[in-house]
């Protein structure tokens, strides 16, 4: 028997209690789960604010008012005569309504409501206008910014070696870095820590397989699956593998050398060497202690000062390269010279749509070009 259904009538069943099954069914975890578990839990205080308390008593009038919060929300950020810190942007407000259809699309399969109201159009009809991405407009590592940026990693590194041998590790991990999230088209996520996610932890020496050109992370989707390693990343990570020499397969690919953390992971009686980063590298590997993981949060650090020193020059607002501008600049270079499947395969796009949006600027510059094409004749 299924514990967590209950035996009171449909739709007259507790907000707060249905929003609990709803969290236990299914594979949510990590970021996913905490901001729906975020997002409901303010959802339920705004109801009952409003006297409602039960499936019942949420309609289309309730997700109208809803969404109209949400408006009034997007409108004190955008107003210049407000300090409101409430204020939120329009795909905030999308989001936030989206997972509150979400948990009542639930509650339709599991038949405790005969319709969702959110989807009524007079619900929708009060939110914000969505914001309509123009692809073009995100940003994406073109192969300029790219290969100035490998060129950088790569000359600093070679210089340290020069004077350090196998001790460049924060350089070879800042090369091996770049190099994987530059060809790979890994999300960060998938192949850093993250700390609001104890699944998201790093990559590890034993999901890497080179011989196999991938690597094994843990998706989006929050399930096990592999990423191609081509060839340009091999020679990096060996480097990196060699300088590191971990102590065994469980050893972050990518460690973190931000001392605070690395003291975190040794013993408390562990007295402080006046001695560089490789030195904690070796106390952890004398004391069998596996060192921290570098964070998304240590990467994004990572390619503003790289970017920063190496004199990078970044089109559009940002003043370096992200992590996912190099995910974007993987398939945008695969979408243009092997098409819209090849990029899908590589993103690991689910829907073949998800791909085409992102891209979609590049459909619509060659269709220009082609009708340019075909009427040059006609001025």
């Amino acid at each position: 028997m299924d514990t967590t259904q209950t035996d009171a009538t449909p739709g007259d069943q507790p907000l707060k209690e249905a929003i609990e099954e709803f969290l236990q069914r299914g594979s949510k975890s990590g970021n996913y789960k905490s901001n729906l578990e975020y997002v409901l839990g303010n959802w339920v205080d705004w109801a009952g604010g409003r006297g409602e308390t039960t499936l019942a008593d949420v309609d289309k009038e309730t997700m109208a008012e809803y969404a109209g919060y949400l408006r009034r929300r997007v409108n004190a950020r955008q107003s210049t005569a407000t300090d409101d810190t409430s204020g939120i942007t329009a795909s905030t407000a999308w989001a936030y309504y989206d997972y509150v259809s979400a948990f009542l699309d639930h509650c339709l399969k599991w038949d405790k409501i005969i319709e969702n109201p959110a989807q009524k159009a007079v619900a929708k009809d009060e939110l914000p206008e969505r914001p309509s991405a123009n692809s073009g407009n995100q940003q994406f590592w073109s192969p300029t910014e790219r290969r100035a940026l490998l060129d950088h990693v790569d000359r600093v590194a070679s210089e340290v070696i020069d004077e350090k041998g196998t001790g460049a590790v924060v350089e070879l991990r800042d090369k091996a870095l770049v190099y994987v999230i530059a060809f790979t088209g890994a999300r960060g996520g998938e192949i850093l820590a993250d700390s609001r996610d104890d699944r998201r932890n790093g990559i590890r020496w034993s999901d890497v397989d080179i011989e196999n050109n991938q690597i094994d992370i843990l998706g989006k989707n929050q399930q096990r699956e592999s990423v191609q390693l081509p060839g340009q990343t091999h020679r990096p990570l060996q480097q990196l593998k060699r300088a590191v020499d971990p102590a065994s397969e469980d050893w972050p690919v990518f460690t973190s050398h931000h001392a605070p953390s690395m003291y975190r992971v040794l013993p408390d009686e562990f007295e402080r060497p006046d001695e560089d980063e490789r030195s904690l590298l070796d106390h952890c590997r004398t004391l069998g202690v596996v060192p921290p993981a570098l964070s998304t949060n240590g990467a994004r650090s990572i390619l503003k000062r790289l970017c920063k020193d190496g004199e990078i020059e970044v089109d559009g607002d940002r003043d370096y390269l992200t992590l996912h501008g190099a995910r974007r600049g993987v398939g945008e270079k695969l979408y243009r010279e092997r098409g819209a499947a090849a990029a899908q395969r590589t993103l690991r796009h689910a829907d073949p749509k998800t791909t085409s949006e992102m891209y979609s600027h590049i459909e619509t510059s060659e269709t220009a070009e082609n009708v340019t094409e075909v009427f040059g004749d006609e001025r």
